[in-house]
């Protein structure tokens, strides 16, 4: 860690005092090297925060009142585990009790970055690692087990005392906010950048919440490669601080933006960790909670609502609370999608605009955008404004395929509710494509993650409204040329998915991401399904070399994402149990086979086809659901 010029610049004699310039307040509070560069230093541009260079010297000196204070509420906390532990049988002190005793908050027992740097310097020595905050944290907190983080105790008694914990290392937390913003931001792009890290390096009382802090990084180390082994430690705490806010004073204090924005990246975070049931539970609290705050009616008619937020400060501010909205939206819809269970937003209800440019958002340059109803008529719309889009046609999609109406008639093709959804999802599905923006077209955009997964879903909302259609048309005994139609749109579809593939297989970002597993999965099924139909002309070159470039970028990703392992392990059931091992000879797909200690994979059930029938619908955790059994 670089040492502070600024603190150099203080000791008498040294060269630095005679030759160079003071380094500015900002650099100097955050104890960072500082180029000096006036008007303002290339930190204080990093993060847009005003950069203030002092006019006179000031002796440095760390708070040690501070530490001195959270040693004596450490040595405290340590006396009242001894006395609870023995009690040994006794009753435990009662809940007000102990609040008396120790009138201790989160807020109070903040541990700021000024202290951990002392404590990395070696201004604040106690003798452990920088993780640990007082000389009595060893008897307080149990020995780590070997090859644990170091700092991974100290969230167990403590947490259960309602009090904070050591920070992470400071290089540590800065490699993990700009991991965030490159990488993850793009598939949740709900949080200003300049905007979060302002405020995160501003005083304690302006910092995010610490919910929103720890679901950062908890995202941002989830599969990291230098940092994953501390991803379950980051959500934990994530949640914690979450929950703990909800009890703080009457219930006032988590009614903010910055809440609603950790309960969709800790949802999103519990859903690419497979924890489906934790995930639509943090779903559901970051939905009720914009509509709480009546972001789902921001650019509405003014209609009454009981106000619970200010009004916002800047047109930036505007727009962070749209895409907060539109964050809880496409959780919620993913969700949705994958059980089944019902969407908690209504679309009709909704009157917000849907998210500018990442350009317009960044740049704090105002911008005027559609409404979602528009995007269908020709208005552009952005690459945020894309995954919306895409939520809300899967959501259409799931609800006409497996959600049957006792007036769909699907063996009335004319006049038949099922077949009149089908041509209304056919036609705008084919408005989608042919008013898709210019910055989604590839492959000029192929560079750009969100463009290639709205491409990818594209084809894949195709794929999955065609395979319900040949499933009543056989179920039906409907004319042959209508599922001959359906065959042609289905092949189409998924050698556009494969073409995706091959233009973006060699970016380090383009298609690597657990979004486009199911359009890979749409695309492996309707190859399957061909070669189910043709048993006795059998399976051509060409089809089968698709596949097989599916399938090896799918195990490409799955290294990473276990998501699409599930996927994976769907397609060797659905080989093996139609009959086409001896047809379609794909080896590694075996090792897929009991992969998570089942042969049936949980994949959402908007992908689920008849190809995929043959298998029992899971629960959302396998082998824990139902309880009991």
């Amino acid at each position: 860690m670089d040492t502070d010029d600024g603190v150099q610049a203080d000791l008498p004699g040294s060269a630095a005092n005679a030759s160079e310039p003071l380094a500015c307040v900002t650099c100097r509070s955050r104890k960072l090297k500082c180029d000096r560069v006036k008007p303002a230093c290339s930190r204080c541009l990093k993060v847009k925060g005003e950069c203030v260079y002092p006019e006179s010297r000031r002796k440095p000196a760390f708070k040690r009142k501070n530490v001195k204070e959270l040693e004596e509420r450490l040595a405290q906390v340590e006396d009242l585990l001894k006395e609870a532990a023995g009690k040994g049988n006794g009753a435990l002190p009662s809940e007000g009790d102990l609040d008396s005793r120790i009138n201790i908050g989160m807020d109070d027992f903040h541990v700021d970055i000024e202290t951990i740097m002392a404590m990395q310097n070696g201004t604040f020595d106690d003798g452990t690692s920088g993780f640990h905050t007082g000389p009595n944290m060893n008897k307080t907190v149990p020995p780590s087990q070997p090859g644990a983080p170091s700092f991974a105790d100290a969230s167990g008694e403590l947490m259960g005392l309602g009090l904070s914990e050591a920070l992470p290392p400071f290089e540590m937390i800065e490699e993990l906010n700009k991991s965030f913003f490159e990488r993850q931001q793009h598939f949740i792009p709900i949080i200003h950048p300049g905007r979060y890290l302002q405020a995160f390096y501003s005083a304690p009382h302006k910092r995010p919440p610490m919910c929103l802090q720890y679901a950062v990084w908890s995202m941002a180390s989830n599969g990291h490669e230098k940092y994953s082994q501390y991803h379950d430690i980051f959500y934990k705490r994530a949640r914690q601080y979450a929950d703990a806010d909800e009890m703080k004073g009457f219930g006032e204090h988590f009614l903010t933006i910055q809440h609603a924005q950790a309960w969709a990246l800790i949802a999103t975070d519990e859903a690419r960790s497979l924890f489906f049931t934790r995930a639509a539970m943090s779903s559901a609290k970051c939905v009720r909670l914009v509509e709480m705050m009546g972001l789902h009616r921001i650019d509405g008619d003014g209609q009454e609502m009981a106000p619970t937020l200010a009004p916002p400060t800047s047109w930036v501010d505007l727009e962070e609370r749209r895409r907060a909205f539109w964050g809880a939206y496409c959780i919620d819809c993913h969700a949705s999608i994958a059980t089944g269970w019902p969407t908690l937003i209504d679309p009709n209800e909704i009157t917000t605009h849907l998210p500018s440019s990442e350009e317009a958002f960044n740049s704090a340059r105002e911008e005027k955008t559609s409404t979602l109803p528009e995007a269908f008529q020709g208005a552009s719309y952005s690459t945020f404004a894309g995954a919306v889009i895409m939520c809300y046609i899967f959501n259409m999609l799931l609800k006409h395929v497996h959600w049957e109406r006792p007036n769909d008639r699907p063996a009335d093709v004319e006049y038949g509710e099922f077949w009149k959804r089908h041509r209304d999802i056919d036609n705008m599905l084919s408005s989608a494509f042919m008013f898709l923006p210019e910055r989604f077209r590839l492959p000029q955009s192929m560079r750009d993650p969100t463009s290639v997964h709205t491409n990818l879903n594209l084809h894949a909302s195709v794929i999955c409204l065609h395979h319900a259609a040949i499933d009543r048309i056989e179920r039906n005994k409907l004319p042959e040329q209508l599922k001959a139609a359906s065959e042609l749109r289905l092949r189409t579809a998924a050698e556009e998915v494969v073409n995706i593939i091959k233009l973006t297989s060699h970016m380090n970002s383009g298609y690597k991401s657990p979004m486009v597993a199911l359009s890979l999965y749409s695309a492996a099924s309707v190859y399957v399904y061909t070669a189910k139909c043709n048993l006795d002309t059998g399976f051509s070159t060409a089809d089968l070399q698709n596949l097989k470039f599916i399938i090896n970028a799918m195990e490409a990703i799955g290294r990473r994402h276990i998501i699409t392992q599930a996927f994976l392990q769907q397609i060797f059931m659905d080989i093996e149990r139609n009959g086409l091992s001896g047809v379609i000879d794909l080896p590694n797909l075996a090792n897929y086979k009991n992969l998570f200690g089942w042969t049936s994979s949980n994949i959402p059930l908007l992908a689920r086809t008849s190809i995929s029938k043959h298998t029992e619908i899971q629960p959302p955790l396998p082998g824990r659901l139902p309880l009991g059994n």
